[in-house]
């Protein structure tokens, strides 16, 4: 949390730090432990709400399918999971635009209370900062993923898909005319490649349709939108990112989905490995159903 503060606080115009070297670190962390502790709080609050509701669907999934029962009975444990599924991306998405920028708002008027410099005026500027200081935080937490033996794997494929994120946006830089960033030393720029490519992660969406090509439109359609909503919310950052006219940005969309494209097949590859086979379904008609048989039954 503590590193996406810190690139907020490096990419967002009006984020300033003031002060010596020392008072700023510790105005980052106290930003971090206070923006960590209220997005602990609200994780801690919505699994405690939604773990009865998942306890009874587990439960009622467990039990043996009713083959005689009515269909609205079959499937009722399978639609009261989708359920609690979108619920539960509801509340995430709740969280993410609302109590990070509200939390880090709040961390900055702390800092300011106990005497360290810290600077974050406007709406805006603080819910684009809470935005990068979540998308960043997910990136480093992916990055310390990776020297767990357990999560190595999962955390080499999406540290994966954010780096081809990033050199996707570059390569869209450097061949379509109109697409780029504004003028800035080139760590900046790196900076902010990799920040736009943390976002692109946020809202992670994957699809998979039974028509050839259908769900490559959507999905180039979906990287569209973000990538204009990231453009839109770059007016904040320095430097700022820009795609000029519909064209480029449906061309700069499409190239960063053709270069992520190994990520997700190997996503998919580990989706496939790590699949259970369908559960078995009981006989309704067992050998001892009392009907004749014969060499012809």
């Amino acid at each position: 949390m503590a590193a996406g503060v810190a690139v907020a606080a490096l990419l967002i115009a009006d984020f300033r730090l003031t002060g010596p070297a020392g008072r700023q670190v510790l105005a980052v962390a106290l930003m971090a432990t206070f923006v960590t502790a209220a997005t602990w709080v609200a994780s801690s609050l919505t699994t405690l709400l939604m773990r009865p509701f998942l306890r009874r669907a587990r439960e009622l999934l467990a039990q043996e399918p009713d083959l005689w029962g009515s269909d609205r009975e079959f499937f009722a444990p399978v639609r009261r999971l989708m359920f609690l599924g979108v619920v539960q991306t509801l509340v995430d998405l709740l969280v993410l635009l609302t109590v990070y920028p509200l939390a880090l708002r709040a961390g900055v008027r702390i800092c300011g209370a106990a005497g360290l410099s810290a600077h974050l005026p406007g709406l805006w500027p603080v819910f684009v900062s809470g935005l990068l200081v979540a998308a960043v935080a997910g990136t480093v937490g992916t990055f310390f993923a990776l020297f767990r033996r357990r999560t190595s794997h999962a955390a080499a494929r999406s540290l994966a898909a954010v780096l081809l994120n990033a050199a996707g946006l570059a390569l869209a830089a450097l061949v379509l005319v109109g697409v780029g960033l504004d003028s800035a030393p080139g760590w900046r720029q790196a900076l902010a490649l990799c920040a736009v490519a943390s976002l692109f992660m946020v809202p992670r969406v994957t699809l998979s349709l039974p028509v050839p090509g259908i769900a490559s439109i959507v999905l180039v359609a979906y990287h569209c939108l973000l990538l204009w909503l990231i453009c839109a919310a770059f007016a904040f950052v320095d430097p700022r990112l820009h795609a000029e006219g519909f064209r480029q940005l449906v061309g700069a969309a499409a190239i960063m989905w053709a270069v992520e494209w190994p990520a997700r097949l190997a996503v998919r590859r580990a989706q496939g490995a790590a699949a259970q086979p369908a559960p078995v379904l009981p006989d309704p008609f067992p050998p001892d159903h009392g009907f004749p048989s014969g060499p012809l039954y």
